[in-house]
């Protein structure tokens, strides 16, 4: 019996299609890569966007139109949660699974291993390997600097800032799934819809997968996660209480954080604080949003951004060991320049290494769904073209002091 599977989805839902493949070669199935041979056919879809479903719905209606009459289909992912009638309107006789019912797949393939006994940590198989697409000349310009000092600063700092390489696409990172969902009720948000509730993965579970990672060699962790650093708020723990007693047993590796709410992060900084110290975690995501008090109310989040903001001021004083990323949402129903201003002045104080960029856009179910959406596109296109600018500007000052670091170097 043969698989053919794939995703258009983010780096947490590739994580559990990559889950979702190594299930069907444990229970004995061959992957292929030709749609119209596989028996099964499963696609994974994101739907966060109109513009990401609209892409989701595409690649489902070419599956459609490619696979044997014969085959299952199966799509999964976020997007059958809220897009059940759109999906069904391309494909009217695929099977639908959202987050809670991937254990179905049980019975659909009479499976002797249990979907909850398989978890995921490396080797991946759906994406193309970032780090196999040909050097840009500004990234052999700085290779070579380093080379000719014998150092790594350029090309780190390189990857750092720019779409080209994100840890968790790295070869030598152990992945591993430590939460679904988000305990937050943001009023944009539609992942909410899609996955639920807020759920740890059991401790022993996850402490386990760690003692393999080391036990084979790997030093670099990423905790993968739609908000990891809410661990444990549902069985009396958190995130700090995982990571010293991760810490009492390998010491020495280095944990990426994907992602953690910026009211966690300050709640547990200085817990967390000896760790972006020795460089234990050396990377989190933290997605701010918006730095506009009135947008960050509107969005049912903290409006007090302030305590966050002296977190990481303190991080780039003191020099931790840790790269920072965040995101921000252009556009939300009433933003206007002021608030557009406060963002980009957080964004100076904080200094993150890489920003990435998301449009509004209106997802049926949220509560922003019912704002009027009264920002203009154009603006949203030109305001999310400027702080495109200013982040660009910001790495490219980041690589000039890498660049004068690699040369002092002796």
């Amino acid at each position: 019996m043969k698989l053919y599977i794939n995703s258009n989805g983010c780096a947490v839902l590739k994580h559990e299609t990559e889950r979702i493949a190594k299930y069907f070669k444990l229970n004995g199935w061959e992957r292929t890569s030709l749609v119209g041979e596989a028996d099964f056919v499963v696609m994974t879809c994101c739907g966060v966007t109109q513009n990401e479903e609209d892409q989701a719905i595409g690649i489902i209606n070419s599956l459609e139109c490619e696979r044997k009459k014969t085959s299952s289909f199966i799509i999964s992912g976020c997007l059958p949660a809220f897009a059940k009638e759109h999906i069904l309107s391309v494909a009217p006789k695929a099977i639908l699974l959202t987050y809670q019912q991937l254990d179905q797949f049980d019975q659909l393939i009479d499976a002797k291993v249990s979907f909850k006994d398989v978890y995921y940590n490396v080797n991946p198989t759906l994406d193309v390997k970032l780090m196999n697409m040909q050097p840009t000349d500004e990234e052999k310009a700085l290779i070579a600097i380093d080379k000719w000092r014998n150092v790594n600063h350029c090309q780190k700092t390189y990857e750092l800032c720019t779409f080209r390489k994100y840890i968790w696409q790295d070869d030598d990172v152990y992945q591993i799934k430590v939460s679904y969902g988000c305990p937050g009720n943001c009023s944009y948000c539609a992942t909410k819809i899609a996955i639920g509730n807020f759920r740890s993965v059991n401790k022993s579970l996850v402490l386990k997968q760690f003692r393999e990672g080391v036990e084979l060699g790997y030093h670099r962790f990423m905790m993968v996660g739609d908000e990891v650093g809410s661990y444990g708020v549902d069985f009396g723990e958190n995130i700090a209480d995982l990571l010293e007693e991760i810490h009492t047993f390998a010491p020495n590796i280095e944990i990426a954080i994907r992602y953690i709410h910026p009211d966690v992060l300050v709640r547990n900084y200085e817990r967390l604080k000896p760790f972006f110290v020795s460089g234990f975690i050396s990377y989190f995501c933290c997605a701010i949003q918006s730095a506009s008090p009135t947008i960050l109310k509107l969005m049912n989040r903290n409006p007090n951004i302030e305590p966050f903001v002296k977190c990481i001021e303190d991080m780039n004083a003191n020099g931790y060991k840790v790269s920072k990323h965040t995101q921000i949402v252009v556009g939300f129903p009433g933003e206007t320049e002021a608030d557009v201003l406060a963002t980009i002045e957080c964004l100076m104080r904080c200094d993150f290494d890489h920003i990435n960029i998301n449009k509004f856009s209106p997802r049926k179910g949220t509560k922003a769904f019912e704002m009027e959406d009264n920002v203009p596109e154009t603006v949203k296109v030109n305001r999310c073209q400027m702080f495109r600018r200013f982040m660009m500007m910001r790495k490219k000052e980041k690589m000039y002091q890498a660049v004068i670091k690699s040369v002092l170097s002796k």
